[in-house]
């Protein structure tokens, strides 16, 4: 049966989980406050119900009562793609009225697969933008995030926000016909035929337990484009910020080092920022911050891995974080391009080093 709240397989080893926008304190029934370092610990509620199983819906809130056949109890996960709320008719792909599209402007990277995703923000509500690094989203708001791997739509992860700091994760597996997807909470490997391999509830939440308020595309620098989709400026001009800054933000160097900064941004930030765990063993900014665009060298990012030691934590090979000038001594570039081994970096979610990340980084770290 499925637990309203899952144990995180926490991994000591510091960088981001390939397993994006999809987690949070991975509970439905007020576990929220039970992740931790040492991997974690079911918070209120955090038992499933009597009769909850994978096919039937999660345990409904506080761990009573199983969902209904393709529906969810009350407060529970559904079973279905298809009662998520993502489609007004799923097998068609009309989405339901709300949900709108969107795309970050730098991509994590998931082995090739190619992606879409979707967000439903509540009506009339604000996202709380106080901090403009980190933000809150309204309760109700869902994110959804299709993958597509070789030509096949494998998958589809729901991340809905229940209560202050309780989110709901679950992955939904398409079928053969490709009218409905199902949850599987356990993850499939090798799904639909493919190399692309579903994560487990676990995994997910593992990596997003690590953001305060879980999402990570859906912010402040992803959104900063004029591409279509909801992007920074219109949710300014919706009145969709508790405190919306002027307009979009820039990163900044040359359109190289711009690449770079976002690339870790995106693939390594979600692990290596100040309000993770994770910092207070490898005090690495890999997360931007809007404060610090000025400059290359004033980014958390350049800050605190230029010339930085190795610590016990993050045993490797390279003479320091970063080497300027010297990709190949570089500890973070050595394990961008490992595969296979406890260092890799990142370390879940994918099974192929980024070609494309990866000479960007090295370009970047040799340009310094």
């Amino acid at each position: 049966m499925l637990s309203r709240v899952l144990p995180l397989a926490l991994l000591v080893l510091a960088c981001s989980c390939s397993s994006d926008e999809d987690g949070g304190k991975t509970s439905t029934g007020g576990g929220g406050t039970g992740a931790s370092a040492t991997g974690g610990a079911a918070g209120n509620g955090g038992g499933a119900g009597s009769g909850g199983s994978a096919t039937g819906g999660s345990a409904g809130s506080d761990g009573g009562g199983a969902a209904g056949s393709g529906g969810s109890g009350d407060g529970g996960i559904a079973d279905k793609l298809s009662a998520t709320g993502l489609y007004s008719d799923t097998a068609k792909g009309t989405l339901a009225p709300g949900v709108e599209e969107y795309h970050p402007k730098y991509q994590l990277w998931t082995d090739g697969a190619a992606k879409k995703r979707w967000v439903y923000l509540p009506a009339g509500s604000k996202i709380d933008t106080t901090d403009m690094n980190f933000w809150v989203y309204p309760v109700g708001t869902k994110l959804w995030k299709e993958f597509v791997r070789d030509g096949v739509r494998v998958e589809t992860r729901l991340l809905h926000k229940k209560a202050d700091s309780v989110w709901d994760i679950m992955a939904y597996h398409w079928n053969s016909a490709q009218t409905d997807a199902d949850a599987v909470p356990l993850g499939v490997q090798n799904a639909s035929g493919t190399q692309h391999d579903i994560p487990s509830v676990t995994d997910c939440g593992g990596c997003h337990s690590k953001l305060p308020d879980r999402a990570a595309s859906f912010s402040a620098i992803q959104l900063s484009h004029s591409d279509k989709g909801v992007n920074l400026s219109k949710l300014i001009s919706a009145g969709r910020l508790s405190k919306p800054p002027s307009g979009p933000f820039s990163l900044p160097g040359s359109a190289q080092d711009q690449l770079a900064l976002g690339t870790l941004h995106a693939n390594c930030g979600i692990c290596h920022n100040e309000k993770s765990f994770v910092f207070a063993m490898v005090d690495m900014r890999l997360w931007l911050e809007v404060e610090n665009l000025g400059s290359v060298k004033a980014t958390g990012t350049y800050l605190s891995t230029a010339n930085k030691p190795l610590t016990a934590s993050n045993p490797s090979t390279g003479q320091a974080r970063v080497v300027p000038g010297n990709a190949a001594k570089s500890d973070l570039h050595i394990r961008m391009n490992q595969r296979g081994v406890p260092t890799q970096m990142p370390p879940l979610g994918t099974e192929q080093v980024d070609i494309a990340g990866l000479a960007a980084v090295e370009a970047w770290i040799n340009g310094l």
